[in-house]
């Protein structure tokens, strides 16, 4: 086993028993390496510290669960796997919501509001993207990338619009499922 797990298995037993340093710096030092894990895997394309945030919370409700007889390793492996299931999730129920431009500021291509990352957001998701069907890529593409509402897209690619938000739902799960495989390949490498 590899020497951080060790020391983070022992930590989180201590934990269990009540020691109350013993979990803070088991949370120190799990958190960076939950983060790193989700960052290589999804790259700084989605919100990477949010789904760490949302797997340390995972780990503190599941803290009884976790059988110290047991490898660590999976066991966060299993609760990262689903908090970022759950972030596509959320992802997928945006895609089929529709939102009024008044609901939230909006920003064009030519004026984003934060310069200095829309560069490597945009590499990365097209990156991403690469590995969808050409139907769900575009559909990605012209929402995500162009700006394009759900509407808008749908006519310009002559489809109605529920069979277009439909493209988008399943251009985030075949994202997700690629991810959960992705960091099952890159966990703890």
């Amino acid at each position: 086993m590899d020497a951080r797990f060790e020391r983070l298995q022992e930590l989180l037993q201590r934990a269990q028993r009540g020691d109350k340093a013993a979990y803070g710096t088991f949370l120190s030092e799990v958190c960076p390496l939950i983060k790193q894990k989700i960052q290589l895997t999804l790259g700084d394309l989605l919100d990477s510290d949010d789904i760490a945030q949302e797997c340390l919370i995972g780990i503190h409700r599941s803290l009884a669960t976790y059988d110290p007889s047991k490898p660590l390793k999976p066991w966060i492996l299993g609760v990262t796997r689903h908090k970022i299931a759950d972030y596509f999730r959320v992802l997928a129920r945006r895609g089929e919501t529709e939102l009024r431009e008044t609901d939230f500021p909006v920003t064009n291509q030519e004026s984003s509001t934060n310069p200095e990352t829309e560069g490597p957001q945009r590499d990365a998701l097209r990156s991403a993207l690469q590995h969808l069907p050409q139907d769900q890529r575009r559909a990605l593409e012209l929402t995500k990338i162009s700006g394009l509402s759900c509407r808008e897209a749908s006519l310009k690619e002559g489809i109605k619009e529920a069979a277009f938000r439909k493209r988008i739902s399943r251009a985030y799960e075949t994202l997700r499922k690629r991810v959960e495989k992705d960091l099952e390949s890159n966990f703890g490498e």
